[in-house]
């Protein structure tokens, strides 16, 4: 019997991945109807695993992933970027009878973790105000009997929540990405509202009797509109990768790369200059 098997199956709406050892287990598993489409996953992977099957048709469309699991090296990169938690690595041991959820990439420590995402001070909220209930487009936040609560694993960050909330500083959101959006309208089919229905946070609206209108405040940068978009009318340029630390494996550089677009470079470069100056200036008055 070989010491380590993988296998892949799939489930329903599950797709699962699992490399089985003596007694311990890993399995990767991807649910395909949280999943969005937005081929972070795809983009990320050091070892070119994960695919992504487009069809479109009638006005709709769906981005089905897949896995290459003789490829895939069950890293959990593709679970550490998803936005929405439609990835999971889980680790079993059938001898101890224990399970749990694991970023193995995260914790060796050559990647870095990300931002805090959404923040709710719940001590600030004015009594009976749920206007970030009805705002919330993924159901993240229901009102509750102390209060309103967070369902972070639904969360994307669009602060939708903080646009209508009346109290400063009870919402603060932090994006996992800075960047832009833009649409060339003159390229979009008339009828095609297939970015509308695929974005995730709700920033796009449908203009008559063509193309459509987007609010970069409430984009995540995430690409799910970029995968629909038939026409290649969306421009989408991510800046700036927010999280705590510097990564300095391949793997996290390589991510980097992929995920941002060349104008980040020149933009980090400037930033690490405007540091070093001013620390210079700090230095010299002391």
């Amino acid at each position: 019997m070989p010491r380590s098997m993988k296998s892949k199956k799939e489930s329903g709406s599950h797709l699962v991945v699992t490399q089985s050892l003596w007694v311990d287990s890993m399995t990767l598993t991807i649910d395909r109807e949280v999943c969005i489409g937005c081929d972070l996953c795809r983009q990320v992977c050091p070892k070119e695993a994960v695919s992504l099957s487009l069809a479109r048709g009638d006005g709709e469309f769906s981005a089905t992933p897949d896995i290459d699991e003789k490829k895939c090296s069950m890293c959990g990169l593709c679970a550490t970027f998803c936005p929405v938690n439609a990835v999971r690595l889980v680790t079993r041991n059938t001898w101890k009878e224990t399970e749990s959820e694991v970023s193995p990439i995260l914790d060796a420590g050559g990647v870095p973790h990300f931002a805090m995402g959404m923040e709710l001070d719940t001590s600030r909220c004015p009594p009976g105000c749920d206007l970030c209930v009805d705002a919330c487009p993924r159901q993240a936040l229901s009102p509750g009997a102390s209060g309103v609560t967070l369902d972070l694993d639904k969360c994307l960050s669009c602060a939708h929540c903080e646009a209508v909330c009346p109290v400063p500083g009870a919402i603060r959101v932090t994006r996992l990405f800075d960047g832009s959006i833009g649409v060339d309208v003159e390229r979009c089919p008339e009828g095609c509202e297939l970015c509308t229905t695929t974005c995730p946070t709700r920033c796009y609206t449908a203009l008559s009797p063509r193309g459509v209108e987007v609010d970069p405040r409430h984009c995540i940068c995430c690409g799910a509109c970029l995968v629909a978009c038939p026409q290649g009318a969306i421009d989408l340029t991510r800046l700036r990768l927010r999280c705590a630390g510097d990564g300095f494996s391949a793997v996290w550089s390589r991510a980097v790369d992929r995920l941002l677009s060349e104008n980040s470079r020149f933009l980090q470069q400037n930033e690490t200059n405007y540091v070093k100056l001013t620390d210079m200036l700090r230095r010299s008055r002391l």
